[in-house]
């Protein structure tokens, strides 16, 4: 499906000029004051001349935290040309309206509902034909009108602004270094809640900030949306992971809610690409054009997902469906300094921790915002890396990675992270270039106890090159950037370990589209076989993903397929030449039924098969 892009030129033009298009408009500004008595700056935009039988069909645009109404201007004077009134209003403690900032709790909550009531009485706007629209906190308040079924509104458009916006702060027992950085904008004057939250984060109240961020989590009421929603996020936003928003699809359409959504770029952080902000916005558009113009847009039913991979120019990618056809995962697992896709034979520790000056404080520590020369010096790590064997073809890895990992600390509180890289060819020097992270804390933890954690990874679309690597990095220190945070550490020091053996193996599972990953065995990691060997498959049984080791003594052109009892072919893995060593291939039966499967590597003058079993 290929949507239309027939009005991003308009909508740049539109953007670039900062003025009308296309058709007259007037403008009107007012105050709306709010049921504790607080007057907030709002103004109307509607196309000019009669309205349509009905009213105009207008959209609600809530700015981002920090800042004004007239921040959403250039989206008012685009969507009013097209024929939709548009009400803009600054957020409580925000731009000229009066009141103080409760950080989009309860009471925002409460002055949507009443600007929209507001909006309803308002001749000449259609009360049955709104929705509601915005970015970061303007997406945040799309979703208070849908998960509170707002009146009048018929759909909404939140753009980084997740549903699990507020626990995405607060992930695994940690907090983000960017929670304090919202808890202190220039553009908010903040209730007295902030002193309190302050307080608790000085003190180690870990337990009643992660109580404040679940009250106001929208997650938990996904239940009750029951109107079409289209959502934007970044891969690389430093405030809200896809995550929340892959679990959104899942929830909304397993309700049959129509849901539109676009990962890729834009999100807090990261730098803008104006031709995916234009083409977000374009898409939002024929959103409302379908729910609130009645205008026919093909696959509109359906929880159709485009996605950007991180390539220079953003390649995108078209699915209706999550996770993407063609989706699988490989398990790695960790042992020594390596990453392998076979169970390690023995058992092992890897050692990480973080030293830290007891004379900097938790207080100072807020006051430096996480980050400085100060912080800096008082935080100390000793991460421990993995790195694969090179791949032998391009990958695209794309969705959740997930770790598990089986944990020991002299500390009863400590931090165990988990970084995942790419690993450039180059054996000199290479360059291990950031794919993602994921956040994970232990808290009251018997020191000297072992612990298993699965740390879910904040989702991606990555293209590994054929000869790169796969590097993991366990740390309890994960900055940002050389300055500051990515994760508040705890202010105490920590010696721990990693632990893998053959019964307890801690491991990352990859995500990827498209193609099956090959993993080339690296230089020393085992002797060349003296004929080619097909291993027997692990697990075995296996339901629904097996694994398929192979070894070749020379260099060599090989299939590598799978077959029914019946001779059927089922699937083919590997086709092409391959050099001397040993590989493995992730096998996905997902679609197979229970039974037994024949697997055969071939290289036209000699056949090996081994029996695999599936079980449900």
């Amino acid at each position: 499906m290929n949507t239309k892009r027939l009005r991003t030129v308009a909508l740049i033009a539109v953007f670039l000029a900062g003025a009308p298009f296309g058709r007259g408009q007037v403008s009107t500004n007012f105050f709306i004051t709010v049921g504790d008595g607080v007057a907030l700056d709002a103004t109307l935009m509607t196309p000019s001349g009669i309205p349509p039988e009905g009213g105009f069909p207008t959209v609600v645009l809530i700015h981002g935290y920090g800042g004004n109404k007239d921040e959403m201007s250039p989206i008012s004077n685009y969507l009013t040309s097209f024929g939709y009134g548009c009400l803009t209003y600054s957020v409580r403690g925000q731009g000229n309206s009066g009141g103080l900032s409760t950080t989009m709790g309860n009471r925002e909550s409460q002055d949507l509902e009443e600007v929209i009531e507001y909006l309803r009485a308002i001749p000449g706007i259609n009360p049955d034909k709104l929705g509601v629209a915005g970015g970061s906190q303007g997406g945040i308040h799309a979703w208070m009108a849908a998960t509170r079924n707002m009146p009048g509104v018929k759909v909404i458009a939140s753009l980084v602004g997740p549903p699990s916006y507020s626990l995405d702060l607060f992930p695994a027992n940690c907090i983000k270094q960017q929670f304090h950085f919202e808890m202190n904008l220039a553009g908010v004057r903040y209730a007295p809640l902030k002193d309190q939250i302050r307080q608790q984060l000085v003190n180690e109240q870990y337990d009643s900030l992660e109580a404040f961020a679940a009250g106001r989590d929208m997650e938990r009421l996904l239940d009750s949306v029951k109107i079409p929603v289209i959502q934007s996020v970044g891969w690389a936003d430093v405030l809200f992971p896809v995550n929340g928003a892959i679990r959104t699809i899942s929830r909304l359409n397993g309700r049959s809610i129509p849901v539109w959504s676009y990962f890729g770029t834009n999100g807090h952080g990261e730098q803008i690409y104006l031709p995916d902000y234009f083409y977000v916005i374009t898409l939002m558009l024929h959103w409302f054009d379908r729910w609130l113009g009645d205008i026919p847009l093909a696959d509109a039913d359906k929880p159709f997902v485009v996605y950007a991979d991180d390539r220079p120019g953003w390649p995108h990618h078209e699915s209706l469906s999550w996770p993407p056809p063609g989706y699988g995962s490989v398990r790695l697992f960790l042992s020594g300094d390596s990453l392998s896709t076979t169970i390690p034979a023995g058992s092992g520790e890897a050692p990480f921790g973080l030293n830290y000056d007891e004379s900097y404080t938790p207080a100072q520590g807020w006051t430096d915002g996480y980050a400085g020369t100060s912080f800096h010096n008082a935080f100390h790590s000793m991460p421990h890396r993995y790195v694969s064997a090179p791949l032998v073809d391009t990958l695209e890895v794309t969705g959740t990675p997930q770790a598990t990992l089986h944990l020991r600390s002299d500390a009863a509180n400590f931090q165990a992270h988990v970084l995942l890289f790419d690993v450039s060819s180059d054996d000199t020097v290479p360059t291990w270039t950031l794919m993602t992270r994921g956040a994970n804390g232990v808290r009251g933890q018997v020191p000297g106890t072992d612990v298993q954690r699965t740390v879910e990874c904040q989702a991606l679309s990555h293209i590994i090159a054929a000869g790169h690597r796969i590097g993991v990095e366990i740390t309890s220190l994960d900055m940002y950037d050389q300055n500051r945070a990515q994760i508040i550490p705890y202010f105490t020091p920590s010696a721990s370990v990693v632990r893998s053996s053959p019964t307890e193996p801690s491991f990352v599972d990859m995500p990827f589209v498209g193609r099956t990953l090959v993993l080339a065995t690296a230089p020393g990691d085992a002797v060349t076989p003296a004929a080619m060997i097909l291993f027997q498959n692990y697990p075995n049984p296996f339901n629904p993903s097996t694994t398929i080791r192979f070894a070749l003594d020379a260099s060599q052109h090989v299939r590598l397929e799978v077959f029914t009892i019946l001779g059927q072919r089922l699937a083919v893995l590997v086709d092409g030449v391959l050099h001397p060593g040993q590989y493995s291939v992730q096998v996905d039966g997902k679609r197979w039924a229970s039974g037994m499967y024949i697997c055969r590597l071939t290289n036209g003058t000699a056949a090996i098969e081994r029996t695999m079993v599936l079980v449900r």
